[in-house]
């Protein structure tokens, strides 16, 4: 395994740091108890002729970002995906619309986009299925190139109403999809679905969960992950008959799609909300679940082994839902924010559970209660937010970023790194060495002191002397941390070249 060491390095940062300094190509933020954030940019996107919605909208490993909203003409009723892929400050460099006429519909519905680790986009949504005489929404993937192009587009399932909620790659290529279904009578099933990397359904299930105990048939599925042995775990909830309370649901799958192992969290605490995310614990000893207000540990076998409240334990985490959950360098970082406000709330906290740190961003004026709009921390540890303008003439993206605070040795300055891109075969290493460049330009290493992920663990991993290592092929970002301010780069890994 090839490592490049820190004295070649130098060699190369010291050539090109006079451009990337006055550059300034990097986006830096320090953080603070409570930051007011400034809008960095605004755009509008799509045609007054249509009715433009927002739906999602997602970073991309370049720096910029990509766009999910529904469009319909005002004379008119074929809505259509409408996708749009912006660089850093915001300017379109593709837009499209997308229509499956191959189904009898009327509509594609948008709800969820990411980019891939190939550089390509997955698209969760639904149908409106027309082919019964009477409409249905049924679960709808598109698969989009890295230009924007479709690879393939396939609806699926047979419930009343089951759009895609949470769609994620799977270690062999192809793709695991949940759903939470409804229908009038309260007896819709939790629905998971694994495709292959084509969009070709490899099984599908409705769960019921109904043994032991009263539970209506009214379960729904909101994430799931691949375990260590080829199958997966799904999160959820279920309901009983006889009230309205809902308990959270933990199934396992084997590889195949049958049933293993399914519990419910019946507790009469916080741990009664329903649990949104699960991702592979960081110690590889289990999976963490997230909810509204904590998280949730079980090992393999899906027993527990802790649980943390982490909402309104503090003044700083009062009054705030929790919504997002990613891997960080040591532990995870959770995405929040404060119940009707326009504060958001990040925190760090440890393989256990523990805070380590909490990052608190204002929006001024942030339309909390709006249904309507989609925000996204970035990995520079900007916002962005995608919003409808009135009488949805036009989607609107705006970046807010930190406004100059100090950090919290007393300097202003910014964060850098000695490459703006960087580039490596799979299994090779490179050593990557971070620089803070104060106010009056002088430049201080802080390697040692600076902590690196990436974007995608499963394309690179990073350890805490900031070695990159390339696991497979794919675009992905590094992000640096260092005393409340953050800096992210491209990382591009190659497959090793063999000759003819």
């Amino acid at each position: 395994m090839m490592i490049l060491r820190k004295k070649m390095k130098m060699l190369i940062f010291l050539w090109a740091a006079i451009g990337l300094w006055t550059a300034q190509s990097h986006t830096s933020s320090a953080a603070a108890p409570l930051s007011g954030l400034e809008k960095e940019w605004s755009r509008l996107y799509g045609n007054p002729t249509n009715y433009n919605e927002p739906r999602s909208i997602a970073p991309t490993a370049d720096g910029g970002l990509v766009i999910l909203g529904e469009s319909t003409p005002r004379d008119g009723y074929i809505t259509k995906l409408h996708v749009i892929k912006t660089d850093k400050e915001g300017r379109v460099e593709w837009e499209n619309e997308y229509f499956d006429d191959k189904y009898d519909t009327e509509a594609l519905h948008a709800y969820n986009i990411q980019q891939l680790e190939d550089g390509s986009y997955m698209i969760g949504g639904a149908v409106k299925d027309d082919s019964g005489g009477k409409f249905v929404y049924r679960a709808y993937l598109l698969k989009l190139t890295s230009a924007g192009q479709v690879e393939w587009g396939q609806m699926y399932g047979n419930s009343l109403d089951n759009p895609v909620n949470h769609v994620k790659r799977t270690s062999d290529g192809g793709f695991i999809a949940t759903s939470s279904t409804y229908n009038v009578s309260g007896t819709a099933r939790a629905y998971i679905l694994r495709t292959d990397q084509n969009g070709a359904k490899l099984w599908e299930h409705y769960l019921a969960y109904n043994e032991n105990v009263p539970f209506s048939d009214d379960q729904r599925y909101y994430a799931a992950v691949e375990a260590s042995d080829g199958g997966f775990w799904a999160v959820g909830s279920t309901s009983k008959f006889e009230s309205s309370k809902s308990y959270p649901l933990l199934v396992k799958y084997d590889r195949s799609g049958k049933v293993q192992f399914k519990r419910i969290k019946d507790t009469e605490d916080w741990g009664m909300q329903t649990y949104t995310h699960i991702v592979q614990a960081s110690e590889r000893d289990g999976y963490v679940m997230l909810n509204a207000s904590g998280l949730w540990k079980v090992n393999e076998s899906g027993q527990t082994l802790w649980s943390k409240k982490l909402a309104d334990t503090t003044p700083e985490l009062a009054n705030i839902v929790l919504y997002d959950l990613r891997y960080a360098s040591d532990g995870y970082l959770i995405q929040g924010k404060v119940r009707d406000t326009g504060t958001f709330v990040t925190l760090k906290v440890n393989s256990k559970g523990t805070i380590l740190d909490t990052i608190r961003q204002e929006i001024p004026g942030y339309p909390a209660s709006d249904k309507n709009t989609a925000a996204r921390q970035l990995p520079d540890g900007s916002i962005a937010v995608l919003s409808g303008t009135v009488n949805a003439e036009h989607l609107e993206l705006s970046k807010w970023g930190q406004e100059s605070t100090e950090n919290p040795g007393g300097s202003e300055g910014s964060l850098i790194l000695d490459s703006d891109e960087y580039s490596l075969t799979m299994n090779d290493t490179i050593d990557i060495n971070a620089y803070f460049k104060t106010k009056d330009g002088s430049v201080v290493p802080v390697t040692a002191e600076t902590k690196f992920t990436t974007l995608h663990p499963e394309v690179a991993s990073v350890d805490t002397l900031g070695n990159v290592t390339g696991l497979a092929p794919g675009l992905t970002q590094l992000i640096a941390e260092y005393q409340g301010y953050t800096c992210s780069v491209p990382l591009l890994i190659v497959r090793p070249y063999v000759p003819n």
